[in-house]
C-alpha cells in the first residue's frame, strides 16, 4: 500500500498529526519526504504486504 500526503507549509501541524497516526498503525512503514513541487510538501509512506498467514483476513477488507 502506498499513501501520499500533500500539504502546504501552513498545514504542517496537521500533517504531522496524520503522519503520527499512520505510523502508529503501521510502525514499519517506509517514509520519504519531498519538497520538489512548490508550494506543496509531500510525504510518501510505503507499507509492505501483509504476511501470508495471520494478518490476511484482517487486511483483506476495503475501507
Amino acid at each position: 500500500m502506498k499513501i501520499t500526503l500533500a500539504y502546504l507549509p501552513a498545514e504542517d501541524e496537521e500533517a504531522a498529526a496524520v503522519l503520527t497516526a499512520l505510523l502508529r498503525l503501521h510502525p514499519r512503514a517506509k517514509l520519504r519526504k519531498s519538497d520538489r513541487h512548490a508550494p506543496f510538501l509531500h510525504l510518501y509512506l510505503t507499507i509492505g504486504k501483509a504476511a501470508k498467514m495471520g494478518r490476511k483476513s484482517e487486511d483483506s477488507h476495503c475501507i
